[in-house]
């Protein structure tokens, strides 16, 4: 679905529809209605030389590029703007930066360029910055989506201004100081603690920063558009809806946990993570602070109307044509084969497969590669446990 709508029901997850190289952007909705619903940091000594070898290799083919006036700027555009999307996918940012700065040297017309420069400074929190690149972008290729994201950050920025910043190690905080309900200092630990858990069970650590962002329930709403019912999402930010009248603490953890495995699931995928996997993975450690309701999976064994799994799998699942009871089943059993999955191959087999998705290989062969079997007798052992 688009990075600003959600589905209409329980948990979601998609895929931005972006010219980007990208897989896109990872958008989560989490439901209030209960029952139906990194690697290691870089050594500084890699990266500089990374920097230096790639700006000699630019240096050369500019100075062969000047011989004879024929130069393919283009091409080498475009290889150092997917040179910048690897970067990015990986949050390192700065070299993200140079690469893209090369790139419109070469193309100045360069729309996707600007667009991605514009991602990086809004992840960042710098909003005049984005808007403008945004804008650049929009100039020489205008399209619905930049629209919407020019938009979209138009409206952050004027509730952001609104909002206090409590910056730690692992997050820049963004809450509403001296509010009703919630602290600066709980906020931190909530968050500190589920951190500290989910990294743990992924043996994953950030070597960045992440932007949570807590909100009135209408400040929510016009931030993301998002319906009253939803209770967070993750968007590049964490974004959840901390003051709004009955989400109590409970809610704020559970949405906190759900929120944070895609954050963790889209660094190590790279962002190429397939719904199922994220959502199965985010609902796992939502799971520990609060048991999902499987009243719909358990009908569904009962009824014998379990979603196969090649279209369980699926990345071309389309839940804009499901009802929600289908939406239900899908999040309650992809839950259920997910925790099957981590109980019986660990954790870190999980990270294995999100790795191998990340350098480009489909969900059926990362999973055979890694565990040893086809997802059909991966289908066949799963479901011999819960009949």
């Amino acid at each position: 679905m688009e990075n600003n709508n959600g589905f209409s029901y329980a948990l979601s997850v998609e895929r931005q529809a972006s010219s980007f190289v990208l897989s896109g952007l990872l958008l989560c909705v989490l439901c209030i209605i209960p029952c139906l619903a990194a690697r290691a940091a870089t050594n500084n000594d890699d990266h500089g030389k990374e920097s230096v070898e790639r700006q000699q290799r630019i240096d050369v083919e500019r100075f062969y590029a000047a011989k004879d006036g024929k130069a393919p700027l283009t091409p080498m555009a475009i290889e150092l703007y997917n040179d910048a999307v690897k970067y990015f996918q990986k949050n390192e940012f700065e070299l993200a930066r140079d690469a893209l700065n090369e790139s419109i040297t070469l193309e100045p017309r360069n729309a996707l360029a600007y667009e991605l420069l514009g991602e990086i400074e809004n992840l960042q929190q710098n909003f005049v910055k984005a808007e403008a690149y945004y804008k650049r972008s929009y100039l020489f290729s205008p399209s619905t989506r930049l629209r919407q994201k020019i938009e979209k950050i138009q409206k952050e920025n004027a509730v952001e201004k609104n909002l206090d910043t409590y910056d730690e190690e692992h997050f820049i905080i963004k809450y509403r100081k001296g509010e009703e309900g919630y602290e600066g200092d709980w906020l931190k630990s909530m968050l500190r603690e589920t951190y500290r858990q989910i990294s743990q069970d992924f043996g994953q650590y950030f070597n960045h920063k992440t932007t949570v962002l807590f909100y009135s329930g209408s400040e929510f709403h016009d931030v993301t558009g998002q319906a009253g019912w939803v209770g967070g999402l993750y968007d590049g930010k964490i974004r959840l809806p901390a003051y709004r009248q009955g989400f109590y603490g409970q809610d704020l953890r559970t949405a906190a946990a759900h929120e944070m495995t895609h954050a963790f699931v889209a660094f190590l995928s790279g962002a190429k993570a397939p719904a199922w996997l994220h959502e199965g993975l985010a609902e796992y450690e939502q799971n520990k602070i609060k048991p999902v309701d499987l009243f719909v999976f358990n009908a569904a064994i009962r009824t014998n109307t379990l979603m196969p799994m090649d279209r369980l799998l699926s990345e071309n699942l389309n839940m804009d044509k499901m009802d929600q009871l289908e939406i239900a089943l899908f999040y309650q059993e992809v839950f259920k084969l997910v925790s099957y999955m981590v109980e019986k191959y660990q954790m870190y087999r999980m990270k294995e497969i999100l790795v191998k998705l990340r350098d480009g290989k489909p969900a059926e062969q990362a999973i055979e590669e890694v565990i040893g079997i086809s997802t059909t007798q991966l289908e066949k052992e799963w479901r011999a446990t819960i009949m």
